[in-house]
């Protein structure tokens, strides 16, 4: 509920301009504020009681209610209240980049923007706008069309055709009326064009709304639908965010990645809805026994990375153990009403200083493989975690710097690699290995890799080992044919030792 409330202050500012916009107006004499004001009043007596704000609803409901003489007073109160409720939060505080070279203009701008609670940044030409882009983290650009360096509109094109920047909210502000200038702004990327002299009270409006409006937008593209915990997006922001701090601050940072024991199962008997509910539940414990510094995502299926900025790995470890206790208390229940108790495996380690978020949860990924081989159920640091006993891989790859790369970093990892060249030949020397896992080519001399898996298929010892074909043919009917044989994963060349190292980890312990 609270990340919700938050939600909601951000988005009373649009509202806050709106309604001041149409008071001053009511008081001016213009007869259409009146249906403003209501309209603004009316949603916020339906939002203000469901996100837990009740004030907020009544005494919207009371400026609905009012006549003409006491409605100014009612606004005024509800103003109050709006402006309370925004303010106990810790409302994101936007950063708006204002080009403007002429002076007045853009002093008044700059004036009316700080007044509304922005943090403006300002420039009087394209070059000085590049800079403060690439430092800042700007929300919001107002771009006047004539700049001493360069024509607005040029500058608008090389900021839509940088992907960074392509969806960046921008508006132009132009003495240059007319039609044509409007529409290819426009049709340039602008999204929105306000005339000079400038209506400051329709401007604030629109810029609130349209941040509101990206705000939305931003958060949708980096949460999960099912758990509403951030996703891999949102992660690599804080990540970077937090490793850049510890860095300045010459603190530690720590990270795991958890995985819910037997998901598969719990699937398979108690059905999907079950395990949705499980991924759901497992989220809310997490974020209910984080503190608000830390970071809990979900990196994807029925795993989930969190990142505990300023902690050590001890820290990080003892917190998530206390999660776990009281996660795997909880009781579940199927579809048809038995109930269950689940449980997760976790991997905690300390963030190297230079570290990226991939080598970081691949190292926590290790621990966490760790974890399951020792039994599951447990929470692993590189302190408490234990050798496991050694598993063999089959590979059967006839690219020698490919297999090279293959067994160098499994066999970091702990496995043994026994490696074929020709297809045949590790299909005669299957019959006597014990293996964990295949790992084949397609092009082989011999046979060539899906008769290779056809025929691996066949044995008993190979039907439920995890088979993973490794290969440059990535047609979709070659991948469709991998898959129908039996193939568990398929992955493409060139590839990333790393991904394929944390792909065949999650098989192994599945």
């Amino acid at each position: 509920m609270e990340a919700l409330q938050q939600h909601y202050r951000e988005a009373l500012a649009a509202r806050i301009d709106a309604l001041e916009t149409a008071r001053s107006s009511h008081i001016d004499g213009d007869t259409d504020a009146l249906e403003s004001i209501k309209r603004v009043a009316h949603t916020l007596k339906g939002s203000g009681g469901t996100f837990g704000f009740p004030e907020i609803t009544a005494a919207a409901e009371a400026v609905g209610l009012a006549g003409s003489g006491a409605l100014v007073e009612k606004v005024d109160t509800l103003l109050a209240i709006l402006h309370e409720v925004m303010q106990g939060g810790e409302a994101r505080l936007h950063e708006l980049l204002v080009i403007e070279d002429e002076p007045v203009a853009a002093k008044i701008l700059q004036t009316r923007l700080e007044q509304n609670g922005y943090l403006v940044h300002m420039a009087k030409t394209g070059a000085e706008a590049e800079a403060l882009l690439e430092q800042e983290q700007i929300s919001l650009v107002l771009l006047d069309l004539i700049l001493p360096d360069m024509d607005g509109r040029n500058f608008l094109v090389k900021l839509r055709e940088r992907p960074k920047y392509a969806a960046l909210p921008l508006m132009v502000t132009s003495g240059q009326s007319g039609s044509t200038t409007k529409a290819e702004c426009f049709a340039l990327g602008a999204d929105g064009f306000f005339e000079k002299p400038l209506d400051l009270d329709t401007l604030m409006a629109a810029v609130a709304a349209k941040l509101q409006r990206s705000g939305e937008i931003i958060r949708e593209a980096r949460t999960d639908p099912l758990t509403q915990l951030p996703n891999r997006a949102a992660l690599h922001e804080a990540f970077q965010r937090a490793q850049s701090a510890a860095v300045r601050s010459h603190e530690s940072m720590a990270l795991a990645i958890l995985d819910i024991d037997h998901f598969k199962a719990v699937n398979d008997t108690h059905g999907h809805a079950t395990g949705d509910k499980v991924l759901r539940r497992v989220a809310e414990l997490l974020v209910e026994t984080a503190r608000q510094t830390d970071m809990v995502a979900r990196w994807g299926g029925e795993e989930f990375v969190i990142l505990y900025p300023k902690a050590t790995q001890s820290g990080a470890s003892q917190a998530l153990d206390k999660s776990l206790l009281i996660f795997r208390s909880e009781s579940f229940s199927g579809e048809e009403g038995e109930s269950f108790n689940v449980s997760f495996s976790a991997g905690v380690v300390e963030v190297e200083k230079s570290a990226t978020l991939e080598e970081a949860v691949a190292e926590a990924d290790h621990l966490l493989y760790l974890a399951k081989e020792s039994g599951r159920n447990r929470v692993l640091t590189h302190q408490s975690a234990v050798v496991p006993a050694v598993k063999k891989v089959l590979l059967a790859e006839d690219d020698d710097i490919v297999a090279s790369v293959v067994k160098s970093h499994l066999e970091r990892d702990g496995f043994e690699i026994v490696h074929f060249l020709d297809g045949a030949e590790a299909l005669r020397a299957a019959a006597e290995l014990e293996v964990k896992l295949a790992i084949l080519d397609i092009k082989m001399p011999g046979l060539d890799g899906f008769q290779l898996l056809a025929s691996l298929r066949k044995m008993p010892a190979y039907q439920d080992i995890p088979i993973v074909i490794l290969t440059s043919m990535g047609s979709e009917e070659d991948i469709v044919r991998g898959f129908k044989l039996g193939a568990d994963d398929y992955i493409m060349k060139p590839f990333s030792p790393v991904e394929l190292l944390a792909r065949i980890r999650r098989l192994v312990k599945s």
